[in-house]
């Protein structure tokens, strides 16, 4: 254990994600472009461009990955912080897979469709699983929630000092 407190660890987390504001700004506008050309000029690739665009999203995940890891040392907690990042890395190839299935006519649109929301209901479900569990045995562990609601509190103090 490193002896961080829950605060400490959401205080780093938050720097982090400020530090990856650019990035995040770049990679969306990066994918907009890409959506728009491909989509132009060969439409029929357009759903490889749409995931090939996550790619991006899955480093600044590792990136997140890799700080999580130094908050607690216990093997157990490194390996449920590894599955969540191979859970997203499944879920990026799955749905290639499935675009590159339809896209050979291996499979239909309505089989894909279902697939896929298959795995955005998989991929919402699975972080939160993770963190409760997790949660049972390290109780300093920042769950997306509390994460998500340390951003809403930061920027409403920023938009009242301002």
């Amino acid at each position: 254990m490193t002896g961080l407190t829950k605060q400490e660890r959401i205080n780093q987390l938050l720097a982090q994600d400020d530090t990856h504001w650019f990035v995040r700004w770049w990679i969306w506008m990066a994918g907009l472009v890409a959506t728009v050309v491909v989509g132009y000029m060969a439409p029929t690739w357009l759903p490889f461009v749409l995931a090939i665009s996550y790619f991006p999203y899955l480093c600044l995940e590792w990136r997140k990955t890799k700080l999580l890891l130094t908050f607690n040392d216990s093997r157990r907690y490194t390996r449920w912080v590894y599955m969540g990042f191979v859970f997203e890395w499944i879920g990026f190839v799955a749905i290639l897979s499935l675009f590159a299935f339809y896209h050979a006519g291996v499979v239909s649109i309505q089989v894909l469709l279902a697939l896929i929301v298959s795995l955005i209901v998989f991929s919402i479900l699975t972080p939160r699983w993770l963190d409760r569990f997790i949660l049972m045995f390290d109780d300093d562990h920042v769950t997306a929630k509390v994460l998500s609601k340390a951003k809403k509190q930061r920027n409403t103090e920023h938009k009242t000092s301002s």
